[in-house]
């Protein structure tokens, strides 16, 4: 038996799906400024010995997989919006 899709979730799903995946490519496109921007944040806050512990340890390919991982997610989302579509159209 196949699951149905809530009308509630569908318009929200393909709103939102669209934004985590421009946010995906955003976090891909500007994975080295974001890493930056991360590690200079953590050291300001928790000093640099933290900061080299935690944000220290990241890389920009590692942003670039989180933006990836981010983009497959609004993906899915999308997917499950038109999914939600199809089935209320179909007899």
């Amino acid at each position: 038996m196949v699951s149905v899709v809530s009308v509630g979730v569908i318009v929200p799903n393909l709103i939102v799906g669209t934004l985590v995946i421009c946010m995906g490519f955003l976090v891909v496109w500007r994975r080295k400024a974001l890493n930056e921007f991360i590690y200079d944040s953590q050291k300001k806050l928790l000093g640099s010995r933290i900061a080299r512990a935690s944000a220290g340890r990241q890389t920009p390919f590692m942003m670039g997989l989180v933006g990836v991982l981010i983009i497959i997610i609004g993906i899915a989302m999308v997917t499950l919006g038109i999914v939600g579509i199809v089935q209320r159209l179909s007899p």
